[in-house]
């Protein structure tokens, strides 16, 4: 009777043991940021920011209008996607951070340095700003596209700049068609 129990006891360890393993996430999902998850025009609250997307649209030529209309096109070998969205910060100074767009196979692409966008902007507390955030993708890349922003980047020296804080995501609902041109107002960035 005791080598049944044991022997009962030992399958139901070994049993307990697999599914531990097969539940416990890998490295990847273990550090990631916990994030918040919306949708376009729905504010996404997180402890340094809120963000609302507006709207997103692809285009083969991006066109930068600033002061007095003036026009500057910018031309990539892939698709340009533009987010325009709309960022509070909810208690301090702060930055966005690393802003991305992962693809459907997980790729990720960081929004382009080749202008300023909302992303590198200082947020103030409890004072929305409005702007666009522009990637180069491959035309393959843009379906399915979801806008992820992470690593806030706190201005003042108290804080420090959490690689693990909060995110925010939002699926972009991109088709992958692209029109020929879309334009970013560079007064809004």
């Amino acid at each position: 009777m005791n080598k049944l129990i044991a022997l009962v006891a030992s399958a139901l360890l070994l049993v307990a043991v697999g599914a531990a393993q097969r539940l416990r996430p890998d490295a990847d999902r273990v550090y990631q940021p916990l994030s918040s998850t919306g949708a376009i025009g729905q504010d996404v609250r997180t402890t340094p920011y809120t963000v609302r997307v507006e709207r997103a649209e692809t285009g083969r030529e991006l066109v930068l209008t600033g002061f007095l209309d003036k026009k500057e096109k910018r031309a990539t070998k892939g698709v340009w996607v533009v987010v325009h969205l709309t960022a509070t910060a909810t208690q301090e100074r702060v930055q966005l951070g690393t802003v991305e767009l992962q693809a459907l196979n997980g790729t990720r692409y960081a929004a382009t340095d080749r202008f300023s966008t909302l992303d590198s902007a200082d947020l103030e507390a409890g004072i929305p700003q409005r702007g666009s955030i522009a990637f180069e993708l491959p035309p393959d890349a843009v379906r399915g596209a979801i806008l992820r922003i992470t690593k806030a980047r706190y201005t003042t020296i108290h804080r420090l700049n959490a690689a693990l804080g909060p995110g925010v995501e939002v699926p972009l609902g991109l088709s992958g068609a692209a029109v020929p041109t879309v334009t970013i107002a560079q007064e809004d960035s």
